[in-house]
């Protein structure tokens, strides 16, 4: 208990901070700009039609104890990384009015859970924003009268974070209905879903955006939604992580090759999968105890020690976690390379 009530006091005291650095106008960079699934949704999909939500505790439980939407304890990796530039946190486009919309310009949080890179991934869900929708929901952001004047040096210095894929897998490639492992065999399907993940992004670049963080893909056969059913008993289905790091090979290499053909631009690869590989060798480091169980089992129970456990849930990260990886992928290059975020704001 006192310690969910020092994180309400973090969490105040940063929202008063807010308030100077925004008012001195001293953020590293002018916006952050966020692209996605669950990873990082703050609460889009409370607005649509759909099951993949998380509005209710013990979500946000960690969030000055209020389910904002965000699928985790506190602060998505998103989150952290906004508060380490300074910014506020994006807010959910989906939450604002056109009029509040029109008055942001650090930045606007467009991530959807259960979508991802393909237009038909999540779809058995519900709806959710199609990565195509949140882009353009970013163009009608563009056009902002606030922006106007200095829009391309704006967006040019601001960044642009893409959380995406999973879900493309998850549900899509590997569901049993699925017609698209039947097109592509697992190699085939990485270089797929990365060209047209590279779509997407030239369309961004077009649009004004040059300063790229793309976040990879982690081991999702270790997750405890995989690792705990009865035929796994709590080991890592390494089938599954080898299918989704060849999308891991194929992200790196694409963002080189789109770095030297789009004038300006610069990506950033930040590679969760090896970040994963590094907690698990050195969990005491980091200060993670749990890295298998899920901290939060519905309607069984809920850890104390929340920032001690890897995963909240069955698939997401806890707030603890977020803010380690957010953490090093600001200051090293080890996991978000061939530049770490800091690096990327001086660029």
């Amino acid at each position: 208990m006192g310690k969910a009530l020092m994180l309400c006091f973090v969490l105040f005291i940063y929202s008063r901070q807010l308030f100077y650095v925004s008012a001195e106008n001293s953020w590293l960079v002018p916006a952050l700009y966020i692209f996605g699934d669950s990873t990082v949704d703050p609460g889009n999909n409370n607005n649509l039609p759909t099951r993949a939500k998380a509005n209710f505790l013990p979500y946000g439980i960690d969030f000055n104890n209020t389910p904002t939407g965000r699928f985790t304890n506190g602060m998505t990796i998103a989150d952290c990384i906004a508060m380490f530039l300074g910014l506020p946190f994006p807010p959910a486009y989906m939450n604002l009015s056109e009029t509040k919309r029109s008055k942001i310009t650090t930045g606007l949080n467009y991530g959807s859970s259960s979508c991802g890179i393909l237009p038909e991934t999540g779809s058995s869900e519900g709806s959710c924003l199609t990565l195509d929708k949140q882009i353009d929901l970013f163009k009608s952001t563009a056009n902002n009268d606030m922006l106007r004047e200095n829009l391309e040096m704006h967006l040019a210095k601001s960044i642009f974070f893409i959380s995406i894929g999973p879900n493309d897998y998850t549900l899509n490639y590997f569901k049993n209905s699925s017609d698209i492992s039947k097109l592509f065999l697992p190699d085939e399907f990485a270089k797929f879903l990365i060209n047209e993940l590279a779509k997407r992004l030239q369309k961004l670049y077009e649009l004004g955006a040059r300063k790229f963080l793309l976040n990879g893909i982690g081991p999702l056969g270790c997750t405890p939604g995989m690792t705990n059913s009865i035929q796994h008993k709590g080991e890592c289905v390494e089938f599954i992580n080898k299918v989704v790091n060849l999308y891991n090979v194929e992200l790196s290499t694409k963002l080189l090759e789109l770095q030297s053909h789009l004038p300006g631009s610069l990506f950033i690869h930040s590679d969760n999968f090896k970040h994963f590989q590094e907690l698990k060798e050195n969990p005491e480091t980091y200060g993670i105890t749990n890295m298998n169980s899920t901290c939060w089992i519905p309607n069984q129970s809920l850890c104390l020690a929340r920032d001690k456990y890897l995963f909240f849930d069955a698939f997401h990260t806890s707030q603890g976690a977020n803010m380690i990886y957010a953490r090093r992928c600001f200051n090293e290059t080890s996991i978000c390379n061939p530049l770490n975020i800091m690096q990327l704001v001086s660029a």
